[in-house]
């Protein structure tokens, strides 16, 4: 006897479930304890009587609700204390009021790329970090998308030519930590380039979107002092061999290396915490899939999970054969694919091209009628691609509402749509696509695959 809620019902929940476990406002309120005589940070203690000014820095996706929740946990008196001040870079639709910080938007939403807005705005963090000496305190909150709201290019590179290069590289199928190792390269903050213009201490609470938490490729490493062995040439080499499709003046700046020392004598005392990732949302999801009454597996986050189609077509692979099972099963996986795009491509993102391909597969499939299933993949952050979509999902009922015939114009239509990066368009007319509100986090993709079976 099949349940009677729907299993995407419980997808969603589950997923939101691994969302809300990764709230910023609650992951740094839980992070931050306070008392009469000092602010502790984890291990990292504030001593109000030798602390001349608290400078708050951020910059991310989530920063602004992680701000929001450091105001709440010190109180306005404590923020008074410390003589607290910040300036905190977000997207437009992420915008906080703070009664201490100046939180604005510096970029439109579903476009990750820096602007101008975003370049004052780091010139103006910048200044604060200057500033600050060494009685001074600078908490930097850091978050996924904070390689395109904090920039300061070289000096020989232009905000067009930076951009032209990260939309070269995500295009071309580049994974985050390759062309987070180009950006690193070509900018003046990241790879620990905004510690080395601070003399103050620094502690980073970090909400990592990235698996593994590499430090150097978070919001591209702002205070990570050690680059290690930079990869930008050879990724350079990768995707542009015949050095034709990227702007001379990168090539030059990659060629040269990273110009001056990478330690500094007044490089500061720092201090990088991650407070939330990936595995933390999907602990949190299992928790609800077992409420729930599943047999819930978690798949090992894979760092580079590779291309979002293939991907997807695993993904159809792995519920065909829980179809052949029985009870109640749940899959969670974490991670971040890749789609090389082809030229003048449509609307959509990754976990929407992964849905679309499991789709195209599923539609071939001649699977147990007593079995029922369902997959639902989005964005932690709320966004997927060039649109303001989290993601797509399918269930078995979708599927066998359609005859053979309609499946196999159903099959070609997906097949079309893939190969022209169009995955929004599919989905959205056919009612697919996984919309949320606003989410305050940024912790990488988030996938939920159920299947529920009597094995008859």
């Amino acid at each position: 006897m099949l349940k009677s809620r729907s299993l995407i019902e419980d997808a969603r929940e589950i997923w939101n479930a691994g969302v809300n476990g990764v709230d910023a406002v609650r992951l740094v309120s839980e992070f931050v304890d306070i008392n009469e005589h000092s602010v502790h940070l984890g291990d990292e203690t504030i001593e109000i009587a030798t602390c001349r000014r608290l400078v708050v820095i951020g910059f991310g996706k989530a920063s602004g609700a992680m701000a929001f929740g450091f105001e709440q946990s010190l109180g306005a008196e404590m923020l008074r204390k410390l003589n607290a001040v910040g300036r905190i870079n977000v997207p437009d639709d992420r915008v906080f009021d703070s009664d201490f910080f100046t939180i604005s938007g510096c970029r439109p939403e579903a476009v990750n790329l820096p602007t101008e807005r975003v370049l004052k705005a780091t010139e103006e963090i910048l200044e604060l970090v200057r500033t600050a000496g060494p009685e001074d305190v600078v908490v930097c909150l850091i978050s996924g998308g904070g390689s395109a709201l904090l920039e300061k290019p070289v000096d020989s590179l232009s905000l067009t030519e930076l951009r032209a290069t990260t939309e070269f590289l995500s295009a071309s199928g580049a994974s985050i930590y390759q062309v987070n190792a180009v950006r690193r390269e070509l900018s003046q903050v990241k790879g620990g380039g905004l510690a080395r213009q601070c003399k103050a201490r620094i502690v980073s609470l970090i909400i990592s979107d990235v698996i593994g938490d590499d430090l150097s490729v978070i919001a591209s490493g702002p205070t990570c002092l050690s680059r290690g062995d930079s990869k930008a040439l050879e990724v350079l080499l990768q995707f542009d061999p015949l050095r034709e499709a990227l702007p001379e003046s990168v090539w030059n700046v990659v060629d040269c290396g990273v110009p001056g020392s990478l330690e500094d004598e007044c490089c500061p005392q720092v201090s990088n915490v991650v407070i939330g990732n990936i595995e933390t949302a999907m602990l949190a999801s299992r928790k609800r899939a077992i409420e729930l009454g599943y047999q819930v597996e978690l798949a090992t986050p894979m760092g580079d999970e590779g291309e979002a189609g293939v991907v997807g077509r695993s993904v159809a692979i792995e519920i065909a054969q829980a179809s052949l099972g029985r009870g109640m099963r749940c899959l969670i996986a974490g991670g971040e694919t890749i789609v090389s795009l082809p030229a003048n491509p449509g609307r959509g993102g990754r976990n929407q091209h992964l849905v679309l391909s499991a789709i195209n597969s599923l539609l071939s499939f001649q699977l147990n009628e007593s079995s029922d299933y369902c997959l639902l993949s989005g964005g932690t952050d709320g966004e997927d691609g060039n649109v303001p979509v989290a993601g797509g999902w399918v269930d078995a009922a979708w599927v066998n509402q359609h005859d053979e015939i309609q499946k196999q114009e159903l099959a070609s239509q997906s097949e079309e749509a893939l190969l022209e990066g169009r995955s929004f368009d599919f989905l959205d007319d056919q009612s697919l696509v996984f919309q949320v509100a606003e989410t305050n986090t940024n912790v990488c993709d988030l996938r939920i695959s159920l299947s529920h079976s009597t094995g008859n």
